[in-house]
């Protein structure tokens, strides 16, 4: 099975993360997406536990049957790198295929990664394109989708609409526990 791996903190989980793993799946031969779940990302502050962000995300995916949650993350060693959570999969599932999934951003940054030079010799890489189309091999084309989670945490520190930001189940359970207003 060729298994897509999108990988990030999900802090929260929005329409554009769910979006981008829609057109993969539309646009590629991947089977199945995993949404690799980070418990704590190195260079980003902790601004709703992981075990939150968990059932957000698994409320917002309820109805997809081909992308779902992984938490194998949550029992690896801190810090963690991608390359490790790789390995890790990779020895778990020897008859499966993993591609990675990732915005441009992050992937104009991977040589900066720990250990990149092993992830870029041994696994595909599908970039979605932040703001514009590409000819590049590894990018997809697809919809543009302008949100991002520090949007969304931003507009509820406002008190302000985020209805067509995120599915209708999260948003429910960020206001009913008044996640990311303080």
């Amino acid at each position: 099975m060729k298994i897509g791996l999108f990988f990030g903190s999900f802090n929260p989980i929005h329409n554009g993360h769910i979006g981008i793993a829609r057109e993969v799946l539309k646009q590629s031969d991947i089977d199945h997406i995993w949404m690799v779940l980070s418990p704590k990302s190195p260079d980003k502050e902790e601004v709703l536990s992981k075990e939150d962000r968990n059932e957000l995300m698994k409320s917002a995916l309820i109805s997809e049957k081909e992308i779902t949650v992984s938490t194998i993350e949550f029992d690896m060693k801190t810090p963690n790198y991608t390359y490790q959570t790789l390995i890790k999969i990779s020895k778990s599932y020897p008859d499966d295929k993993f591609i990675i999934i990732m915005g441009e951003d992050n992937y104009k940054n991977l040589s900066k990664w720990k250990e990149s030079n092993y992830i870029l010799d041994n696994y595909e890489i599908l970039v979605y394109p932040r703001k514009s189309k590409s000819k590049n091999k590894n990018y997809f084309s697809g919809r543009l989708f302008n949100i991002s989670s520090s949007m969304v945490r931003e507009k509820i520190a406002r008190k302000e609409d985020i209805s067509c930001l995120v599915p209708i189940n999260v948003m429910k359970e960020i206001s009913k526990k008044n996640y990311y207003s303080k």
